[in-house]
């Protein structure tokens, strides 16, 4: 995963990290996301970055980016939402 305390970008975003996401969205509602890139964490658990494409639950949707922040500290804990900043 990288050296501890240092960011990583993955290459690409694996199953794993799609459940991490999943999980830390569970209940989350109004848009849904699409997972592009992400950059990872190594702390007493992990933080995660993600980089998502964003697509609002309307009538007329609209897609954008978002900055998705998650953190699964201290280690072995539940995937927590933290932030989602939009880039455009």
């Amino acid at each position: 995963m990288g050296i501890r305390g240092g960011w990583v970008v993955q290459d690409t975003v694996s199953k794993e990290d799609k459940k991490v996401l999943d999980a830390a969205l569970k209940g989350f509602v109004g848009s849904t996301f699409e997972p592009i890139a992400v950059a990872v964490q190594v702390v007493n658990g992990a933080n995660y970055i993600f980089i998502a494409k964003s697509t609002t639950v309307t009538l007329q949707p609209k897609t954008g980016l978002v900055k998705i922040y998650v953190t699964v500290t201290p280690a072995c804990s539940e995937p927590r939402l933290v932030n989602i900043e939009t880039i455009v």
